[in-house]
């Protein structure tokens, strides 16, 4: 019977059994070289700690040399020697020798390519699915994929390796220490939000997966994905250069591979695909091609196979809730216009619900009259892991996603906010017009003495809005601004530059006699300075891209309240 050696070995250092051969990049725990064993010239792939004196560096490295040593995964080289289970020992310095895999790593064997077929990418993705499910049923966590880590034995897409189980987690190591929650585990390829410092979620397989995805994104595209949410709220996938790489990687198969990257790029966890089997059966699917003399019965159901995805189904349950909210408002308001005595009517427009937010816009206006009193712009928002009711830009009320509660809370909230509002429309004969809605985020002011006394403050010149009450809705005031205020972009500049104010044309002619000239039937805007003195005016532009342009040039004109013409 041949004796089984134990690759625990008692040396103090590496120096004893081993001689370099090669230089190697060893990534961020440790030094790494091809050697080769004194005693029988056997070669290995050695990797030596780099920091020695970190206690919890040193456990890293038993955890590391553990999975080498139990796992037995088909893809994962084997442990040939180590000292690391004396890491508790400062005396020795802990070494790792596993086997030598003779290949390329992935980043290399990418930066070849010109382009790569998706028959490849899929292959090869597949492959480290399968040692990652492996993983997974030994309770290990590899947490760093990425192409530095992924050997392709002889450059052959068939034989990946799966290297470097540094800063892994698994429960087969006697190691006294847990990633602490306010520690960041991962890498720069793509960084995970479960991930970073303050996650209590560190362990969980389902990173790994994303990582995976991650890995066929940079096959197809040659890319990183590097977050999985970028500025724009963009997933990797859906960023215009990565998108028509993978048009042009997937061709017929496009929209089966972004329905994949969908639920794997999801932000929160619960949203990815569940297990590895998940994914590959995703996969399998992407690979089967479609009859071409399929009936229309056939291709309905692949049409359904590929809209029923997971994300498609949590999008639309988003949208559900966004709608059930509005209509809850709407219920509301129709129970306050009845306590009142049906004194006042109200209409609804400009119904928009997508997966990013709901929103609806209702008036109220006085029986009989078609002169709207206040209007209102509700919005529905999800944020986290909660729903935001806004209305009129200010949050009334919020509530779980999940389960959103729309009972008494909800009503009295809702209820409260609109009798304040009603009753200061209906007593104030100075109130706002219902258009002030439409500035959303900041209210404009109501009187040019109180914008000039916020203008003094800010040292920044006035922008009033002006309108003419006589006219037929009022210079068309609603449907000028409707446009003119449309873009958030629109907004934030004209509200970082100017003190806004809505005011008739009775206000502007106490002041001034620069519109006594002009005609009213389309209401008007005038830059002021802080003494109130008008610098120009023009009529109120119902074009969004023009209106930006507009605002641009009037900010950029009137800098810092300096109020002098160009």
């Amino acid at each position: 019977m041949t004796e089984i050696q134990s690759p625990w070995v008692y040396e103090q250092t590496w120096k004893m059994r081993w001689e370099k051969l090669e230089e190697l990049d060893g990534g961020g725990q440790g030094e790494a070289y091809r050697a080769r064993r004194k005693s029988d010239g056997k070669i290995g792939f050695l990797k030596i700690i780099k920091s020695k004196n970190v206690a919890e560096r040193r456990a890293r490295f038993f955890r590391e040399a553990t999975a080498y040593d139990s796992f037995g995964v088909d893809g994962i080289p084997k442990l040939i020697e180590s000292n690391a289970h004396r890491h508790a020992d400062g005396t020795v310095a802990p070494f790792i020798v596993t086997e030598f895999i003779a290949g390329t790593t992935l980043r290399s064997w990418r930066e070849s390519q010109a382009s790569v077929l998706i028959e490849t990418a899929v292959t090869i993705t597949s492959r480290l699915l399968d040692i990652l499910q492996a993983c997974h049923a030994q309770g290990c966590v590899h947490r760093d994929v990425k192409p530095d880590n992924i050997i392709l034995e002889g450059g052959v897409s068939e034989r990946v390796w799966l290297l470097d189980f540094g800063i892994s987690h698994h429960d087969l190591a006697d190691i006294d220490f847990q990633t602490e929650h306010w520690q960041e585990v991962g890498n720069r390829f793509l960084r995970l939000p479960e991930l970073s410092a303050g996650s209590l979620s560190k362990q969980d397989p389902r990173s790994d997966i994303c990582f995976a995805a991650g890995i066929l994104f940079y096959l197809l595209t040659g890319d990183h994905p590097d977050v999985l949410e970028d500025g724009e709220g963009r997933l990797p996938h859906q960023r215009t250069s990565a998108l028509a790489k993978i048009q042009h990687a997937a061709s017929s198969r496009l929209t089966r591979v972004l329905a994949l990257f969908d639920e794997a790029f999801a932000t929160r966890m619960v949203n990815r695909f569940a297990s590895v089997q998940a994914m590959r059966e995703r996969m399998d699917r992407i690979m089967q091609d479609q009859p071409p003399s399929s009936s229309a019965d056939e291709n309905l159901a692949v049409i359904r196979e590929l809209l029923d995805t997971d994300a498609n189904r949590r999008l639309r349950a988003t949208i559900a809730k966004l709608s059930d909210a509005l209509r809850m408002v709407q219920q509301v308001f129709n129970q306050v216009q009845k306590s009142i005595g049906g004194n006042l009517s109200i209409s609804q427009t400009n119904w928009d619900v997508s997966g990013e937010r709901g929103q609806n816009t209702l008036f109220w206006s006085r029986q009989g009259s078609t002169d709207r009193i206040l209007s209102v712009t509700c919005e529905s928002v999800p944020a986290g892991e909660e729903l935001l009711l806004r209305m009129s830009g200010e949050t009334v009320y919020r509530t779980d996603l999940a389960q959103p509660d729309f009972g008494d809370d909800f009503q009295d909230a809702v209820r409260t906010w609109l009798a304040a509002r009603l009753l200061a429309v209906l007593s104030d004969p100075n109130a706002l017009p219902s258009e002030a809605d439409i500035f959303q985020e900041i209210r404009p002011f109501g009187s040019l003495e109180a914008a000039a006394v916020e203008a003094g403050r800010r040292n920044c010149s006035i922008l009033a809005f002006v309108y003419d009450p006589t006219q037929p809705e009022r210079g068309k005031l609603r449907w000028a601004l409707d446009y003119f205020l449309r873009n958030r972009r629109t907004r934030d500049i004209m509200n970082g530059a100017f003190v806004t104010v809505l005011v008739p044309l009775a206000a502007i002619a106490a002041v001034s006699e620069i519109l006594k000239q002009q005609s009213m039937e389309q209401s008007r805007w005038v830059v002021l300075n802080q003494q109130l003195r008008p610098l120009e005016q023009q009529v109120i532009c119902a074009n969004a891209q023009e209106a930006e342009r507009i605002v641009s040039v009037l900010a950029e004109r009137y800098a810092a309240g300096l109020g002098s013409l160009a």
